[in-house]
């Protein structure tokens, strides 16, 4: 119904947002193409944080990794979002980068959000000692290991700045110890 009106006009900011108006309330329609082609209309046409972030979250969704930062960073970046907002998108970023296997993507994120928001220093710093622990090296046996130690500091880092981690750090640092 609403595909052919879009084709014909993709320009037009009230067609394209009640596409999506009408797609966002209907189960199940967010995961089609015409969702994303109108939604990135929509933020083309009036851009703002939130369209960016909606745009990075319909991309990570459908495994459109570089789109997905592309726009997380665009949401980032903005001035009209507080450092708060900056922080939670940063770390949802440094989240999905590592369960993507990007680990220095998912490091930086990691502490911009402890930069952004002292709330996030805890989380950031046990995700950051994840990623630690979750990289290898070469090179001889101390080289082999070497990683680990950065992973443990990191880890009490962040039991130091948010006790309720206590128990899942103390889990890592005894798994990376060894």
């Amino acid at each position: 119904l609403f595909t052919p009106r879009y084709e014909a006009n993709s320009e037009d900011l009230s067609l394209v947002s009640n596409i999506v108006k009408m797609l966002s309330i209907t189960e199940d329609c967010q995961d089609n193409d015409l969702f994303l082609n109108a939604v990135t209309s929509m933020y083309k046409l009036d851009p703002s944080y939130n369209s960016a972030y909606y745009l990075y979250r319909l991309n990570a969704s459908r495994g459109n990794i570089d789109a997905a930062l592309k726009y997380i960073d665009e949401a980032i970046a903005y001035e009209a979002s507080d450092a708060s907002t900056d922080a939670n998108y940063s770390f949802e970023a440094a989240a999905y980068c590592f369960k993507n296997g990007r680990l220095a993507k998912a490091y930086n994120y990691a502490d911009a959000a402890k930069n952004l928001d002292e709330n996030f220093s805890g989380k950031a710093y046990f995700l950051m000692g994840q990623i630690w622990g979750a990289t290898s090296c070469g090179g001889d046996e101390i080289e082999k290991r070497a990683h680990y130690w950065v992973a443990v500091d990191l880890l009490q880092k962040a039991k130091a700045a948010d006790p309720s981690l206590t128990d899942d750090t103390n889990r890592a640092i005894g798994s990376y110890s060894n």
